[in-house]
């Protein structure tokens, strides 16, 4: 059975009983989050969440079969069991447990499964699993979850409050859990302003990204070339550097195409919401170097060049490097033929 990934949120937990649920995909930050709301369901039957992974049970498939056929291990508990890094090499054992899971629960976190994969076709097909492949988000997902969590906090937010959180987010749920928890802090004693959310948004990693974006759209060589040379300094793999790449873009790109009878001063400060003061000269400079084409042809790269990732097992690095090489050196500018 086919389930996207948002319908979780309304499911009630007799939705999940004596099933084997499949969370797979590239997004493992969403996966993480799916198998807590997943565990929430059950949090008044206090049961106990055990985490395995599928290496040590294919070390010994025995002992996860006698688990469950005979029960020798649950005892009067009802369990939770999470494996993790699963890939078809569990589907044999899969296939034997799955009619005595009875009130326990399993779920199996997978990444990027292909179309044939035997543990994708068991999950999507068979009556007794769910499968919820789990997508990169995008600005609008992530808008939608910061809303769930804001209306379940109890949390009044304005729009350019929740544009700045959607921002600094980098499309992960994490880190919107990470902000909630910090306002929920101010809530009972201080009232939430603009500043403070941008100081709750502004952690390291923001100012990474900040400056990942500065250099790569800065269309200077020489800077670019560097970053290129030391990418590991920045703790950053490259379907990261993507997502803070396209979203930042996509912003722009609004920004540009609004009345193009304004001056960019005038783009800037209309834009709704509302632009944090301290990124004002930052856009600016970028709405100034930067022509709408330019800016939609390096969107439509990124956006292949992912999907040749996820299609191929090449060496990603290598790629992504020429790929950056050749999409924002001076010689690409000069013709723009010259884009991958």
């Amino acid at each position: 059975m086919l389930l996207k990934s948002q319908e979780i949120f309304i499911k009630k937990k007799d939705f999940f009983k004596e099933k084997i649920i499949l969370l797979y995909g590239e997004n493992q930050d969403l996966i993480k989050d799916l198998n807590e709301q997943i565990i929430i369901n059950f949090l008044d039957e206090k049961r106990i969440v055990r985490n395995t992974f599928e290496e040590d049970i294919i070390k010994d498939p025995e002992n996860i079969i006698n688990y469950y056929l005979n029960g020798s291990l649950f005892g009067d508990k009802k369990n939770i069991n999470i494996i993790k890094g699963c890939s078809d090499k569990i589907v044999d054992i899969i296939n034997k447990i799955k009619n005595s899971v009875n009130d326990n629960l399993v779920i199996l976190n997978s990444e990027i499964l292909l179309k044939n994969s035997k543990l994708r076709q068991f999950a999507e097909y068979d009556k007794l699993a769910i499968c919820i492949p789990c997508y990169q988000e995008n600005k609008i997902d992530i808008k939608r979850f910061l809303t769930q969590q804001t209306q379940k906090n109890k949390l009044q937010l304005s729009e350019t409050q929740i544009e700045i959180i959607v921002d600094s987010a980098s499309l992960k749920r994490s880190k919107i859990k990470e902000v909630i928890e910090k306002l929920n802090l101010y809530k009972s004693s201080n009232k939430i302003n603009d500043d403070i959310v941008k100081e709750i948004c502004t952690d390291p990693d923001l100012q990474k990204n900040e400056e990942i974006i500065d250099i790569l759209l800065s269309k200077k060589e020489m800077q670019i070339n560097n970053f290129i040379s030391n990418m590991s300094n920045y703790e950053k793999n490259f379907i990261e550097i993507i997502i803070v790449l396209r979203s930042f873009i996509i912003k722009i790109l609004e920004i540009q195409k609004s009345n193009r009878n304004l001056s960019i001063d005038e783009k800037i400060e209309k834009h709704k919401p509302a632009i944090f003061w301290k990124d004002k000269d930052r856009i600016k400079n970028i709405l100034k170097i930067w022509k709408i084409n330019d800016l939609e042809r390096f969107l439509s790269n990124l956006n292949m060049i992912e999907t040749d990732f996820k299609r191929n097992d090449l060496n990603q690095d290598t790629q992504f490097y020429y790929f950056l090489t050749q999409n924002l050196s001076k010689v690409s500018f000069k013709n723009a033929n010259n884009f991958i």
